[in-house]
């Protein structure tokens, strides 16, 4: 049976929230998947709840960001972060897992990978908690623990058969773990305040495209190869998004920046035209690359565009 189109589903969800919040939470769609500091406020007030309560009420709306080819087994996270150094600036962030036909599995984007990259995409400072509709598979433990702070982390479940909701700390999840310190960085995704790379074109380039790939890769996090990268991709309808490499401690977590721009891409209006266009790629060199595994998923998600290639130092 085929699912209602997700701008269709969202307006059905949205009807088992009191009228109260439905203007809030209609900016989700418009926001890149974020409920922004001051709908976030105005949502709880409303119903009377806490973030963390909250949380797993969006999951149901995260899960429609999903895109499941495969196994048709939709996975919704939401993401607590901070936009500033004030306590009170509190958003929340939706992802969803994304997966590819005719490409490797390996190629798949997990839920709390795609809600992490929104959030700091979008200028979130650090992540308090993330809530998610299944238990995190061990692969997205160890993605999760790069970030700062993770060891404060809290990992919210929601049971959508009993509608019970538990919350954990990630330690509990993945004791004793491997992670950034293991390879002498005292830095992780998301830190504060952020290292930026001092890239720049050799010759340098004009076009705002590729510029804005770029800045992406200036962004992106690398310590362990320093492999800064950065991915913008064009669609049909005009719109720009732009993708920053992440790496992992454990290497096979990292999502390059085609995968992140994609992301991007994903998290954006359910009836945004999606039909990549261009992409470009940015990259220092380094001891790996991000050149080959972005041509290849790009031959599945827009095939026949090519991928532009740059180097920056």
């Amino acid at each position: 049976m085929q699912r209602a189109k997700p701008g269709l589903q969202f307006q059905q969800i949205l009807k088992t929230f009191p009228t109260s919040v439905h203007e809030p939470l209609q900016t989700i769609q418009n926001a890149g998947g974020m409920l922004a500091a001051e709908h976030c406020r105005a949502v709880m007030e409303s119903l009377n709840i806490s973030t963390e309560d909250l949380m797993p009420r969006l999951l149901p709306i995260a899960r429609l960001y999903s895109a499941t080819a495969i196994s048709d087994f939709q996975v919704g996270a939401v993401a607590k972060a901070g936009m500033s150094e004030n306590a009170n600036s509190i958003a929340l962030f939706l992802g969803a897992n994304i997966e590819f036909p005719a490409q490797a599995l390996t190629q798949t984007i997990h839920a709390e990978q795609s809600a992490v990259i929104n959030a700091w995409l979008q200028g979130a400072k650090q992540i308090d908690a993330i809530a998610v509709t299944a238990t995190p598979c061990g692969y997205c433990r160890q993605f999760l623990y790069e970030l700062a702070g993770s060891q404060n982390l809290k990992v919210i479940l929601h049971n959508q058969i009993n509608g019970k909701t538990g919350r954990h700390n990630l330690s509990d999840f993945l004791p004793e773990a491997f992670g950034p310190h293991e390879l002498g960085s005292a830095t992780g995704l998301m830190a504060s305040p952020a290292q930026h790379a001092d890239l720049n074109f050799h010759p340098s380039s004009n076009d705002p495209f590729v510029r804005q790939a770029l800045a992406a890769a200036q962004k992106s996090y690398a310590p362990y190869s320093q492999n800064y990268a950065g991915c913008a991709i064009k669609t049909i309808d005009g719109k720009m998004y732009a993708g920053r490499y992440a790496e992992n401690a454990a290497f096979n977590p990292s999502l390059s920046a085609l995968h992140t721009a994609i992301i991007h891409m994903n998290m954006d209006n359910f009836e945004s035209e999606k039909k990549i266009t261009r992409a470009v790629l940015v990259e220092r060199p380094a001891s790996i690359s991000q050149r080959a595994i972005s041509e290849l998923l790009l031959q599945t998600v827009a095939p026949g565009v090519n991928l532009e290639y740059y180097e920056a130092e």
